[in-house]
């Protein structure tokens, strides 16, 4: 039986793993900045522990630093196979908090997978409304309160509990809270490489 079932983890801090992965591939800020997109000033201050990156550019980083998943969230090297499954006890998932809410990754001992399954408690709008895209299609169900679902070239979206989108993740999007508590679950599918 392949089966792999998470413990509780504490909260992710991804810096200290992209700093290490930077120094081993002996790249400047500069060099990961230009591989990534993401600024120079942001990527020093999330190796740093100054602040914690969003979704996307956590993604953008992890690709440009060839860092899987499974490492990023703290989990294993096992590959998702025929009659395999991953279990998650509630709240055992990997936590990563950013400026829109506390992300809980499911599936992360997982280190090649086509999805990325999270459970995200939403955190009301702030001054700054940032709309980001990375790879892939998505799919968002909201699982108690409301969001509001926010996509470049759409008007703003109020998803209700029960209420889901299906999108192309590759365009600026973001989503916010409307109520508290607000907790949706995103499925990211990524684009394979090489089939």
């Amino acid at each position: 039986m392949n089966e792999a079932l998470s413990q509780p983890t504490s909260s992710l801090a991804p810096g200290p793993l992209l700093a290490a992965r930077r120094k081993e591939l002996k790249w400047s800020l500069a060099k990961v900045a230009e591989q990534s997109k993401v600024s120079i000033s942001t990527i020093s201050r999330i190796e740093n522990g100054l602040i914690s990156p969003t979704y996307a550019v956590l993604s953008r980083l992890a690709e440009a630093l060839g860092i899987g998943w499974a490492d990023l969230m703290g989990g294993h090297e096992q590959r998702f196979a025929p009659g395999c499954r991953a279990v998650n006890r509630a709240g055992t998932g990997p936590s990563h908090s950013t400026a829109r809410g506390l992300y809980e990754w499911l599936g992360s001992e997982l280190a090649v997978k086509t999805m990325e399954p999270t459970i995200v408690d939403a955190i009301p709008e702030g001054e700054n409304r940032v709309l980001e895209g990375h790879d892939g299609e998505e799919f968002v169900l909201v699982l108690e309160g409301s969001i509001m679902f926010l996509m470049r070239d759409y008007a703003p979206l109020r998803l209700d509990k029960g209420d889901s989108v299906y999108f192309d993740a590759s365009m600026p999007h973001a989503y916010y809270g409307v109520t508290e508590p607000a907790q949706f679950l995103s499925i990211v599918a990524r684009n394979r490489q090489g089939g």
